[in-house]
């Protein structure tokens, strides 16, 4: 169970672009830690550079202990589970499973027993002799995972491994990958653009933005209390409503006036902030209280009505920006029990709970208050 480290870490490629800017990360021996974020944030970039498929251009990497900044792929002891498959199409089952570790010289009584015991763990047994071309798409991908636990590595590294599967088979997917990290008790970095498979999966989830961790945190410490803006917009679906407003003092502390809402917010008195000072404000959609017309602090219009079968999903129209620099209407958007029935041009009330309310400032994006 081998610790990863990275120092400082920065990628920047030719023309300037910056890929990575000095990322520090720890992933504690037998941690799964998932690197989340959007398309293009690094998160795949930084995993090659652990893996030793790229170099960075500035920072150190660590591995058991061991600095391998400048070691060869070879030398790391990792295994990488990819995207695609990477099969070997003419070999059977058993065949790709063993490859690696013929071309290690692995002896014979060794290979065997490395190939029994990850086809056991994987449910493989019965398709050991069977090809690629034979097998399902979670069949394949559970090949892949075996080429993988046969190396006995350090540490284990997987780059988007269930994006190509259909949505069901990865929600079985993902729940093999927990039991495979339990039962192996092995390190791993995991990346991901699927904030619901980070959540499940991880121990702590890294979330990344334009080459930076934003956050480091257990899944629900990120949910509860992003660190800022993007975080509180990433995690979370359907995502967190952020209206823009002020912070305006009031008589027994602070409250936020905008988007048509006045709302007292959970911040100390002596919160050091000034009257007047930009903000945003956030409220989860399930955290939004749906209430009779004028039975609320405002009543807004249904626009959209989403029924998804254990819940509904309603949007309510707002003047206002949808989030930091989108330019586009607001629409507020709150998660009611199935069993309620609202309909498209309604009006209705909507209440924010207090308690439940995030406070960001208008001029970093940074957290403030609990």
């Amino acid at each position: 169970m081998a610790a990863i480290r990275l120092e400082n870490v920065s990628k920047v490629y030719s023309g300037g672009r910056h890929a990575l800017r000095g990322i520090d990360l720890e992933v504690a021996g037998g941690e799964l830690v998932v690197l989340v974020g959007p398309s293009g944030c690094g998160k795949s970039t930084l995993l090659r550079i652990v893996a030793g498929l790229e170099e960075p251009t500035a920072g150190r990497v660590w591995i058991g202990g061991r600095e391998v900044t400048a070691l060869p792929p070879r030398e790391r002891d990792v295994a990488m589970v990819f995207q695609n498959y990477a099969l070997y199409p003419h070999k059977t089952v058993r065949g790709n499973l063993e490859f690696g570790l013929r071309m290690r010289r692995v002896p014979e009584e060794e290979r065997e027993r490395r190939v029994r015991e990850a086809a056991r763990i994987l449910g493989l047994e019965s398709l050991l002799d069977r090809f690629p071309r034979e097998l399902s798409g979670g069949e394949r991908q559970r090949v892949a995972l075996g080429r993988a636990i046969v190396r006995e590595p350090a540490a284990f590294l997987f780059d988007e491994p269930l994006s190509n599967l259909d949505a069901l088979l990865r929600v079985e997917m993902r729940a093999e990958l927990a039991r495979l990290h339990g039962r192996l008790g092995a390190t791993m970095l995991y990346v991901t653009h699927d904030q619901e498979e980070a959540m499940t999966l991880g121990d702590r989830i890294a979330v990344m933005d334009r080459g930076v961790i934003r956050q480091v945190g257990e899944p629900l410490e990120v949910y509860r209390r992003p660190a800022d803006l993007f975080v509180a917009g990433f995690i979370g679906s359907p995502a967190m409503n952020l209206l823009a407003g002020v912070f305006l003092r009031a008589d027994a502390g602070w409250r936020f006036e905008g988007s048509g809402f006045s709302a007292g917010l959970p911040l100390d008195p002596e919160t050091p902030l000034r009257d007047g000072m930009p903000a945003w404000l956030g409220v989860r959609p399930q955290d939004v209280e749906v209430v009779g017309a004028g039975e609320g602090d405002r009543d807004l219009q249904v626009e959209v009505v989403e029924p998804l079968g254990s819940e509904t999903v309603v949007y309510l129209a707002l003047e206002g920006e949808a989030g930091p620099g989108e330019g586009r209407p607001l629409r507020l958007r709150a998660v009611l029990p199935a069993n309620r029935a609202v309909s498209e041009d309604q009006r209705v009330g909507v209440r924010f709970p207090r308690d439940r309310l995030h406070c960001f400032s208008g001029e970093d994006g940074k957290r403030i208050g609990p």
